[in-house]
C-alpha cells in the first residue's frame, strides 16, 4: 500500500470530520485495517475499512486500501469498484491508476472503448488537475486577488504600477473564469452516480425490469456499466459497446 495515500487519508480526515471523537474512531479503524492488511488478514482489513465507509466517511486512500484488500482475496469486482471510487478523490494518483489497470486485466468481459478524441482527453486531463476543493481554492484566490488589485489600482499614481496591477487583474479574471467550469465539472464527477461495476460473478441482463423476461446477454464481474435508469430494485445499464438491458440492483456497485 502506498504511504502517500495513507497520508492523504489522514489529511482528508482532519478536514472532513467535524468532531474529534468521530475523527479518533475513524482513525482507529483505519489503523486497525492497515495493521490487518500488513498481517495479511485481508478479511479483517476489509471489515475495518467497510465499517468506515458505512459511517459515511469516504476518501481516496480509504477506497484505495479497500480495493487492495479485495484484490488480494480475488474479489475483482469489488476491487475495481473501490479503485474507481478512489479515482474520484485521487484522479492523478499513479498507484490507483496502475492497480485499476491490473485489476481490469482480470475482467472476463474486456470491451475496448473507442479512441477518445484528443480534445476531449485534453479537457479531461485539465479537469483532473485538481479536486473540486482545489479548483474552488483557485476560484476564491483569483477573485480575492482581482478585487484587491482593483482597489489598489485606484490609489497608485505612477502609471507603470497601474499597468502592472491591471495586468494582475486581467490574469486573475482569466483564472477565475477558467477555474469555475473545471470546479463544477469535478464536483459532478465526485458526486455523480452514473456508473457502476458488476460485483457478482455473472449477472443476467434482461429485456424488462422483471424476473422471467427475455435474457439479452450476460455481464461478468468487474465490468463497468453506465446506469441509465432505475425501476425499483432494477437498473437499466449500458455497456461500452452500446448493449442495454436490465439487471438487479444487488449485482452492481455504484461508483
Amino acid at each position: 500500500m502506498s504511504r502517500l495515500v495513507n497520508i492523504l487519508f489522514l489529511m482528508t480526515l482532519s478536514v472532513s470530520c467535524l468532531y474529534a471523537g468521530e475523527s479518533n474512531d475513524i482513525n482507529y479503524l483505519f489503523g486497525k485495517g492497515n495493521e490487518a492488511y500488513i498481517n495479511k488478514n485481508y478479511t479483517e482489513s476489509i471489515n475495518q475499512y467497510e465499517s468506515i465507509v458505512a459511517s459515511g466517511f469516504e476518501s481516496g486512500a480509504l477506497h484505495y486500501n479497500l480495493g487492495n484488500a479485495y484484490y488480494r482475496l480475488g474479489h475483482i469486482g469489488k476491487a475495481i469498484l473501490n479503485y474507481e471510487r478512489a479515482l474520484k478523490w485521487l484522479p492523478n494518483d499513479e498507484n490507483v491508476i496502475i492497480n485499476l489497470k491490473l485489476a481490469n486485466l482480470r475482467v472476463k468481459d474486456r470491451i475496448d472503448a473507442p479512441p477518445e478524441f484528443f480534445l476531449f482527453r485534453l479537457y479531461r486531463n485539465v479537469v483532473n488537475l485538481f479536486s473540486s476543493r482545489g479548483w474552488a481554492i483557485w476560484v476564491t484566490l483569483s477573485a480575492i486577488v482581482a478585487a484587491l488589485s482593483f482597489a489598489v489600482s485606484w490609489n497608485l499614481d505612477p502609471k507603470k504600477f497601474r499597468l502592472l496591477i491591471r495586468f494582475i487583474i486581467y490574469v486573475s479574471i482569466v483564472v477565475f473564469l477558467v477555474a469555475i467550469p473545471q470546479m463544477v465539472q469535478r464536483y459532478k464527477i465526485e458526486t455523480g452516480h452514473d456508473y457502476g461495476i458488476i460485483i457478482d460473478y455473472s449477472v443476467n441482463s434482461l429485456a424488462a425490469p422483471q424476473g422471467g423476461s427475455t435474457e439479452l446477454f450476460i455481464v461478468h464481474e468487474g465490468s463497468k456499466v453506465k446506469i441509465l435508469e432505475q425501476d425499483g430494485n432494477w437498473y437499466k445499464i449500458e455497456l461500452i459497446d452500446g448493449k442495454q438491458g436490465w439487471i438487479t440492483a444487488g449485482g452492481v456497485g455504484i461508483i
